[in-house]
């Protein structure tokens, strides 16, 4: 009885002292005047294979194709947010404080787009060659030509320099009402296909919704209102130079906390043809959610959390033997991985600059493969 109760009572100070180390952790995390958050899957592609199969199985619809597998296991998801004075720390700033924020998407080269809200205006990035080579599995001619489209945007006049920096994956600044205007001169003078052009305008105006200081800081908050929650904590022990600890939420509370980060991956997955990778757990599961955290030197860098677990008791049991488990990474850092300083800009992107340096670039690809004088070299790139 007495070593029982004993047991007992070095648990519960062990948790005490948990919950005080979490709680110390997650302020210097947002000790900072900014916080940079990526998200990817931790996972294989043949591992997601089997979660949506599993997920498919379960709720219907299609089967993902390996494609689609393959660039879900490769997605990173990069999000800054931060106090523009940059004097604030992350923890101090309240609901009517401003924040700049920067998001970028690329699924294991280089970056496919992305976008900043700084000082209430948007800017953009688009990848040509990262959305051909990545994001559609272009053979090496495919690829090649991308890369030429980005180099000959370089060169074009400077009567339409926005637009060429626009279209050789340089920040530009863009109205986001006029996205309609955008998609209709590069499917028209441009030639993209139009429900691609339509779709990556509206996954770089969805992500932008994440970084409007009413959503950065619902994240920041419930990031930490979770962590510092009642939760049930575990330590496991240390691993790779770091404290691990399990915490056990419910599963309302731990969708809270990702919810923010969660809704607007879903949308850029949407906008890639990608099918979701989890859905918002019914309101009267009392189920609850465990994430594996990570602290080093006292701060909180790493958690990963298994979203089968979101599916209901099925899915976390069939998680739990690792039958259709897909853990999602978030790596947690003080200070911004993206800068939030304003591009140089001198206003939106005006439409109509866009379709006349489209128009330049499809005169000149007309005119290079008419040449008489070009050679006739075997491979993809033509001089």
């Amino acid at each position: 009885m007495l070593l029982s109760a004993a047991t007992v009572a070095c648990q519960a100070v062990e948790h005490v002292q948990a919950g005080r180390e979490m709680s110390a952790a997650v302020d210097e995390l947002l000790s900072w005047e900014s916080l940079t958050i990526g998200a990817g899957i931790d996972a294989t592609p043949e591992e997601v294979a089997a979660y949506l199969d599993a997920v498919t199985a379960r709720d219907g619809g299609a089967p993902a194709t390996p494609g689609q597998a393959r660039l879900l296991a490769e997605l990173e998801l990069t999000v800054a947010v931060g106090d523009p004075d940059r004097e604030r720390r992350m923890r101090d700033l309240g609901p009517d404080d401003e924040l700049d924020g920067a998001m970028t998407v690329n699924f294991g080269g280089r970056d496919v787009a992305g976008v900043k809200n700084i000082e209430d205006r948007t800017y953009v990035r688009v990848g040509a060659q990262s959305i051909v080579d990545d994001v559609y599995g272009g053979d090496e001619a495919a690829v090649a030509a991308a890369a030429r489209f980005e180099e000959d945007a370089q060169e074009l006049p400077s009567s339409v320099g926005a637009a060429a920096g626009a279209l050789h994956g340089n920040w530009t600044e863009i109205d986001p009402y006029l996205l309609d205007d955008y998609a209709a001169a590069l499917h028209e003078a441009g030639g993209v296909d139009e429900a691609a052009a339509g779709r990556l305008g509206t996954a770089l105006v969805d992500g932008a919704s994440l970084l409007v200081p009413e959503t950065q800081l619902a994240l920041a908050d419930a990031l930490g209102d979770a962590l510092r929650s009642g939760g049930e904590l575990h330590r496991r022990g240390d691993a790779d130079g770091a404290e691990q600890v399990d915490v056990s939420l419910p599963a309302a509370d731990a969708w809270r906390a990702l919810d923010p980060l969660l809704g607007v991956m879903t949308e850029q997955l949407r906008q890639f043809g990608l099918p979701p990778l989890v859905t918002a757990p019914d309101e009267e599961d009392g189920g609850r959610v465990t994430a594996r955290l990570q602290i080093r030197n006292g701060v909180l860098t790493d958690a990963t959390v298994d979203l089968a677990q979101f599916g209901g008791a099925a899915a976390a049991a069939e998680a739990a033997d690792g039958a259709s488990a897909l853990p999602l990474h978030l790596s947690l850092a003080g200070g911004s991985a993206l800068s939030l300083k304003p591009p140089e800009s001198d206003g939106p992107l005006d439409p109509a600059e866009l379709t006349v340096a489209l128009m330049y670039l499809r005169v000149q690809a007309e005119e290079r493969a008419e040449d008489p004088d070009r050679a006739d070299v075997p491979g993809p790139m033509q001089p």
